[in-house]
């Protein structure tokens, strides 16, 4: 049984893949999608193959690149991201990275807003299942599609990873809050022995994109010029610091200022949400790819709560979708 946990985020694409019976590999690409004419062309006027190609509504895409190299592009930050050319381009890509033409079983996620939603999770599964024709000679099948709230991966995720008999029972047994900073979103998920408590979780827009928009203001007060929110993720994402004016920036203080504002803005809605339930948690995980940037927020908001940020965790919900299916 082949099964694809996928995460398309609005930053990165990850997966997890891999039949049951012989473990999972992983990958994460960067969430670019567009139409090939989009792409630039190297000195030789080529335009290179470091992408890859799907086809969306009978045209060209690359897929999985940096969105700082799509020219004119304006990447989907809106709630219906799953609607949209951009989001099918990146689900082919996965289809394509998977290297199979029949998936047994595809698990993925939605806001946890949105994962309330019938209606929402419906539309979903009809998008993702069946056989798509993601190349002019490659076709794959999708046969089951499950949808859960998306911080629920790294729930299954740090079930199925950890060798630790106490948190194991205090994630099984007692109380457990997943926080899930994205770059459009901010998920958080309440549950109580392994059951959602949908009262005290919910979705806040207070997420990576804006941390960096507001890191990007700061260094352009400092520096008469910025890299843009696409130049600092991608310096995130490479670990390469950015440049202004062929000066290299030290990005974590920035990231450390900005998030003094906007990570307490995002766990604002944590705390009104789970007022009637109470804030109490044995277990906090943090997740996704601003899990560190919203750590200290976390603390303060939980002084009491075992803090737990799993390895890689950009990938955590990726590998707890895979274990899930």
């Amino acid at each position: 049984m082949f099964v694809l946990g996928l995460d398309i985020g609005y930053s990165n694409l990850k997966i997890a893949m891999g039949h049951k019976d012989e473990g999972m590999t992983t990958k994460v690409l960067p969430a670019g999608a567009g139409r090939v004419e989009l792409m630039p062309r190297n000195m030789s006027a080529g335009m290179g193959n470091d992408f890859l190609q799907v086809v969306i509504n009978g045209e060209k895409w690359a897929a999985g690149v940096e969105p700082s190299r799509l020219q004119g592009w304006e990447r989907e930050l809106h709630r219906d991201y799953k609607s949209t050319d951009v989001y099918k381009a990146l689900f082919y890509a996965a289809l394509l990275v998977s290297e199979q033409t029949e998936i047994d079983m595809l698990v993925t996620g939605l806001p946890v807003d949105q994962a309330k939603d019938e209606q929402q999770r419906n539309e979903l599964i009809e998008l993702l299942k069946g056989a798509h024709q993601i190349t002019p000679k490659l076709e794959v099948t999708v046969k089951d599609v499950l949808v859960v709230p998306q911080p629920a991966g790294a729930y299954m995720d740090v079930v199925n990873s950890t060798d630790d008999d106490s948190l194991l029972e205090a994630i099984q047994f007692g109380t457990s809050v997943v926080c899930d900073p994205g770059f459009f979103s901010y998920d958080f998920t309440k549950l109580v022995e392994g059951e959602i408590h949908y009262h005290s979780s919910g979705t806040s827009l207070k997420a990576m994109s804006r941390l960096l928009q507001v890191a990007d203001e700061l260094i352009l007060d400092d520096y008469g010029g910025s890299p843009g929110v696409e130049g600092l993720e991608r310096a995130i994402r490479t670990g390469k610091p950015p440049m202004v004016f062929a000066r290299r920036i030290e990005l974590d203080e920035y990231l450390a200022k900005a998030g003094k504002t906007v990570t307490r803005e995002a766990v604002t809605s944590m705390r009104k949400a789970m007022r009637e339930d109470g804030m109490n948690a044995d277990i906090v995980i943090l997740a996704g790819g601003g899990a560190s940037d919203y750590a200290e927020a976390a603390k303060e908001l939980f002084p009491r709560s075992r803090i737990i940020e799993p390895k890689s965790p950009v990938l955590a919900n990726a590998r707890g979708f895979w274990h899930c299916g």
